[in-house]
Protein backbone atom coordinates (compact mmCIF):
# COMPACT_ATOMS: atom_id res chain seq x y z
CA UNK A 1 0.00 0.00 0.00
CA UNK A 2 1.25 3.82 -0.77
CA UNK A 3 0.85 5.93 2.01
CA UNK A 4 1.40 8.83 2.95
CA UNK A 5 2.48 10.14 6.67
CA UNK A 6 2.42 13.56 8.63
CA UNK A 7 4.74 14.25 11.66
CA UNK A 8 7.14 12.05 9.47
CA UNK A 9 10.18 13.24 11.85
CA UNK A 10 8.39 13.12 14.97
CA UNK A 11 9.08 10.33 17.79
CA UNK A 12 5.65 8.27 16.92
CA UNK A 13 5.40 9.70 12.79
CA UNK A 14 8.97 8.81 12.39
CA UNK A 15 8.56 5.05 14.00
CA UNK A 16 5.03 4.86 12.19
CA UNK A 17 7.18 5.92 9.03
CA UNK A 18 10.21 2.92 9.82
CA UNK A 19 7.62 0.03 10.44
CA UNK A 20 5.51 0.66 7.04
CA UNK A 21 8.75 0.99 5.03
CA UNK A 22 9.74 -1.94 7.24
CA UNK A 23 6.59 -4.35 6.47
CA UNK A 24 6.94 -3.64 2.46
CA UNK A 25 4.50 -0.53 2.10
CA UNK A 26 5.82 2.62 0.15
CA UNK A 27 5.76 5.46 2.46
CA UNK A 28 5.74 9.11 1.35
CA UNK A 29 6.71 11.55 3.76
CA UNK A 30 5.55 15.04 4.37
CA UNK A 31 8.39 17.10 5.85
CA UNK A 32 8.93 20.66 6.53
CA UNK A 33 12.82 21.15 6.03
CA UNK A 34 14.70 19.46 2.35
CA UNK A 35 17.22 18.14 4.96
CA UNK A 36 15.09 15.85 7.19
CA UNK A 37 16.34 12.44 7.85
CA UNK A 38 14.17 9.79 6.20
CA UNK A 39 14.58 6.00 6.14
CA UNK A 40 16.13 4.74 2.69
CA UNK A 41 13.23 4.38 -0.33
CA UNK A 42 10.69 6.57 1.76
CA UNK A 43 9.77 9.75 -0.79
CA UNK A 44 9.82 13.42 0.77
CA UNK A 45 7.18 16.02 0.32
CA UNK A 46 8.39 19.18 0.89
CA UNK A 47 5.01 20.96 2.45
CA UNK A 48 2.90 20.96 6.15
CA UNK A 49 -0.88 21.18 6.64
CA UNK A 50 -1.26 25.12 5.78
CA UNK A 51 -0.90 25.09 2.17
CA UNK A 52 -3.05 23.26 -0.41
CA UNK A 53 -0.65 23.06 -2.75
CA UNK A 54 2.12 20.54 -1.12
CA UNK A 55 -0.68 18.78 0.21
CA UNK A 56 -2.03 18.02 -2.87
CA UNK A 57 1.34 16.47 -4.20
CA UNK A 58 1.63 14.39 -0.92
CA UNK A 59 -1.48 12.82 -1.67
CA UNK A 60 -2.10 12.27 -4.97
CA UNK A 61 -1.59 8.48 -5.58
CA UNK A 62 -1.75 7.60 -2.17
CA UNK A 63 -4.05 5.22 -1.01
CA UNK A 64 -3.83 5.83 2.74
CA UNK A 65 -2.65 8.65 5.03
CA UNK A 66 -1.69 8.29 8.77
CA UNK A 67 -1.91 11.47 10.02
CA UNK A 68 0.28 12.18 12.87
CA UNK A 69 1.83 15.73 12.69
CA UNK A 70 0.72 18.01 15.34
CA UNK A 71 1.14 21.14 17.49
CA UNK A 72 2.33 19.49 21.38
CA UNK A 73 2.54 21.36 24.70
CA UNK A 74 0.17 22.64 27.65
CA UNK A 75 0.16 26.28 26.48
CA UNK A 76 0.41 28.72 24.03
CA UNK A 77 -1.33 30.42 21.21
CA UNK A 78 -4.86 28.94 20.91
CA UNK A 79 -5.39 29.91 17.28
CA UNK A 80 -1.89 28.63 16.24
CA UNK A 81 -3.22 25.13 18.16
CA UNK A 82 -6.70 25.17 16.06
CA UNK A 83 -5.09 26.18 13.13
CA UNK A 84 -2.26 23.30 12.67
CA UNK A 85 -4.19 20.57 14.69
CA UNK A 86 -8.31 21.27 14.05
CA UNK A 87 -7.99 23.43 10.39
CA UNK A 88 -4.84 21.68 9.13
CA UNK A 89 -6.18 18.02 9.74
CA UNK A 90 -9.67 19.13 8.14
CA UNK A 91 -7.17 20.40 5.14
CA UNK A 92 -5.71 16.96 5.00
CA UNK A 93 -8.95 15.13 5.70
CA UNK A 94 -10.78 16.75 2.69
CA UNK A 95 -7.59 16.70 0.25
CA UNK A 96 -7.06 13.12 0.73
CA UNK A 97 -10.51 12.37 0.51
CA UNK A 98 -10.47 14.54 -3.22
CA UNK A 99 -7.42 12.53 -4.27
CA UNK A 100 -9.29 9.56 -3.69
CA UNK A 101 -7.12 7.91 -0.65
CA UNK A 102 -9.21 5.08 0.97
CA UNK A 103 -8.06 4.97 4.49
CA UNK A 104 -7.23 7.98 6.88
CA UNK A 105 -5.48 7.19 10.39
CA UNK A 106 -5.49 9.67 12.90
CA UNK A 107 -3.23 9.73 15.47
CA UNK A 108 -5.05 11.05 18.63
CA UNK A 109 -4.55 11.78 21.88
CA UNK A 110 -6.36 10.38 24.68
CA UNK A 111 -6.10 13.77 26.67
CA UNK A 112 -9.14 14.50 24.19
CA UNK A 113 -11.47 12.32 26.84
CA UNK A 114 -9.47 13.48 29.89
CA UNK A 115 -12.33 14.96 32.00
CA UNK A 116 -10.49 17.62 34.63
CA UNK A 117 -13.68 17.57 37.07
CA UNK A 118 -13.87 13.96 37.00
CA UNK A 119 -11.14 12.72 39.61
CA UNK A 120 -8.90 9.53 39.15
CA UNK A 121 -9.73 8.09 36.04
CA UNK A 122 -9.21 3.85 36.25
CA UNK A 123 -10.14 1.37 34.48
CA UNK A 124 -11.39 4.18 30.92
CA UNK A 125 -12.56 2.97 28.15
CA UNK A 126 -13.88 3.93 24.17
CA UNK A 127 -17.55 4.57 26.00
CA UNK A 128 -15.83 7.78 27.89
CA UNK A 129 -17.35 10.54 26.35
CA UNK A 130 -15.79 14.29 25.54
CA UNK A 131 -15.23 16.55 28.30
CA UNK A 132 -16.92 19.82 29.04
CA UNK A 133 -14.54 21.42 29.37
CA UNK A 134 -10.60 20.51 28.16
CA UNK A 135 -7.16 20.26 30.86
CA UNK A 136 -5.75 22.56 27.89
CA UNK A 137 -6.02 23.96 24.60
CA UNK A 138 -3.75 20.98 23.54
CA UNK A 139 -6.31 18.51 24.58
CA UNK A 140 -9.43 20.66 23.57
CA UNK A 141 -8.26 20.84 19.52
CA UNK A 142 -7.19 16.80 19.57
CA UNK A 143 -10.88 16.28 20.53
CA UNK A 144 -12.42 18.38 17.77
CA UNK A 145 -9.74 17.31 15.52
CA UNK A 146 -10.68 13.31 16.01
CA UNK A 147 -14.15 13.98 16.11
CA UNK A 148 -14.02 15.48 12.39
CA UNK A 149 -12.08 12.50 11.37
CA UNK A 150 -14.58 9.88 12.86
CA UNK A 151 -17.39 11.90 10.95
CA UNK A 152 -15.82 11.56 7.80
CA UNK A 153 -15.96 8.43 7.80
CA UNK A 154 -17.54 6.32 5.31
CA UNK A 155 -17.81 3.02 3.13
CA UNK A 156 -15.50 4.57 0.56
CA UNK A 157 -13.16 6.57 3.12
CA UNK A 158 -12.47 4.35 6.18
CA UNK A 159 -11.39 6.74 9.12
CA UNK A 160 -9.95 5.81 12.77
CA UNK A 161 -8.31 7.49 15.65
CA UNK A 162 -6.01 5.98 17.75
CA UNK A 163 -5.05 7.41 20.88
CA UNK A 164 -1.65 6.45 22.44
CA UNK A 165 -1.02 7.41 26.23
CA UNK A 166 2.39 8.37 27.54
CA UNK A 167 4.52 7.67 24.01
CA UNK A 168 8.05 6.49 25.00
CA UNK A 169 10.61 4.65 23.75
CA UNK A 170 14.29 5.13 21.84
CA UNK A 171 14.30 8.28 19.98
CA UNK A 172 11.99 10.10 22.17
CA UNK A 173 13.28 13.67 23.46
CA UNK A 174 9.95 15.26 24.10
CA UNK A 175 7.74 13.02 24.79
CA UNK A 176 6.52 12.80 28.92
CA UNK A 177 9.11 10.48 30.32
CA UNK A 178 12.13 12.87 28.75
CA UNK A 179 10.50 15.70 30.74
CA UNK A 180 10.23 14.22 33.68
CA UNK A 181 14.04 13.17 33.76
CA UNK A 182 14.63 16.71 32.23
CA UNK A 183 12.98 18.27 36.09
CA UNK A 184 14.36 15.25 37.72
CA UNK A 185 17.85 16.40 36.37
CA UNK A 186 17.43 20.04 37.31
CA UNK A 187 15.96 19.42 40.78
CA UNK A 188 12.39 20.75 39.85
CA UNK A 189 10.58 17.41 40.19
CA UNK A 190 7.73 17.25 43.05
CA UNK A 191 7.27 14.21 45.17
CA UNK A 192 3.50 13.88 44.07
CA UNK A 193 2.75 10.01 45.11
CA UNK A 194 2.33 10.66 49.15
CA UNK A 195 3.19 7.40 49.34
CA UNK A 196 0.86 5.81 47.26
CA UNK A 197 0.86 3.80 43.60
CA UNK A 198 0.04 6.34 41.04
CA UNK A 199 -0.87 3.90 38.18
CA UNK A 200 -0.26 5.43 34.81
CA UNK A 201 -0.54 3.57 31.23
CA UNK A 202 1.95 4.26 28.90
CA UNK A 203 2.71 3.01 25.25
CA UNK A 204 5.87 1.77 23.80
CA UNK A 205 6.90 3.71 20.70
CA UNK A 206 6.91 0.14 18.68
CA UNK A 207 3.15 -0.54 19.49
CA UNK A 208 1.59 2.34 17.94
CA UNK A 209 3.60 1.96 15.09
CA UNK A 210 2.36 -1.52 14.85
CA UNK A 211 -1.41 -0.60 15.71
CA UNK A 212 -1.38 2.35 12.74
CA UNK A 213 -0.22 -0.26 10.72
CA UNK A 214 -2.39 -2.19 11.23
CA UNK A 215 -5.17 -0.08 11.32
CA UNK A 216 -4.96 0.77 7.47
CA UNK A 217 -6.91 -2.78 6.88
CA UNK A 218 -8.41 -2.98 9.87
CA UNK A 219 -12.40 -2.67 7.93
CA UNK A 220 -13.87 -3.24 11.43
CA UNK A 221 -11.70 0.31 12.81
CA UNK A 222 -14.05 2.08 10.62
CA UNK A 223 -15.48 5.16 12.76
CA UNK A 224 -14.11 3.89 15.92
CA UNK A 225 -10.95 5.92 18.14
CA UNK A 226 -8.75 3.62 20.09
CA UNK A 227 -6.70 3.95 23.25
CA UNK A 228 -3.46 1.97 22.32
CA UNK A 229 -1.18 1.34 25.77
CA UNK A 230 0.91 -1.32 26.95
CA UNK A 231 -0.55 -4.58 28.41
CA UNK A 232 -0.36 -3.11 31.84
CA UNK A 233 -0.35 0.03 34.01
CA UNK A 234 2.92 0.84 35.82
CA UNK A 235 3.20 2.61 39.38
CA UNK A 236 4.24 6.24 37.87
CA UNK A 237 6.67 6.80 40.79
CA UNK A 238 8.28 3.96 41.55
CA UNK A 239 9.76 3.92 37.95
CA UNK A 240 10.65 7.49 37.93
CA UNK A 241 12.95 6.17 41.64
CA UNK A 242 13.97 3.39 39.53
CA UNK A 243 15.37 6.01 36.91
CA UNK A 244 16.38 8.34 39.39
CA UNK A 245 18.79 5.53 40.21
CA UNK A 246 20.20 4.57 36.80
CA UNK A 247 20.39 7.75 35.49
CA UNK A 248 22.05 8.74 39.03
CA UNK A 249 19.49 11.54 39.43
CA UNK A 250 18.44 13.34 42.02
CA UNK A 251 15.27 11.34 43.38
CA UNK A 252 12.06 13.79 43.89
CA UNK A 253 11.85 14.62 47.47
CA UNK A 254 10.02 18.11 47.65
CA UNK A 255 6.79 17.24 49.13
CA UNK A 256 3.19 18.98 47.63
CA UNK A 257 1.09 20.18 50.32
CA UNK A 258 -2.48 19.19 49.87
CA UNK A 259 -4.94 21.96 49.44
CA UNK A 260 -6.93 23.21 52.49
Amino acid sequence: MKVLVTGATGHVGGRVVADLAEHGHQVRALVRRPDAKLPDGVEPVLGDLTGSAPLWRACAGAEAVVHSAALLGESGDKAVYWDTNVRGTRRLLNTSREAGCRVFVFIGSPSATLDPDGGDQLGVDESAPYPKRFFDVYSETKAVAEQLVLAANTPEFRTCSLRPRAVWGPGDRTGPVMRILGKMRDGRLPDLDRGKPVLESMCYVDHIAQAARLALTAERAAGKAYFITDAEPVDLWAMIREAAALFELPPPTKRVPRRC
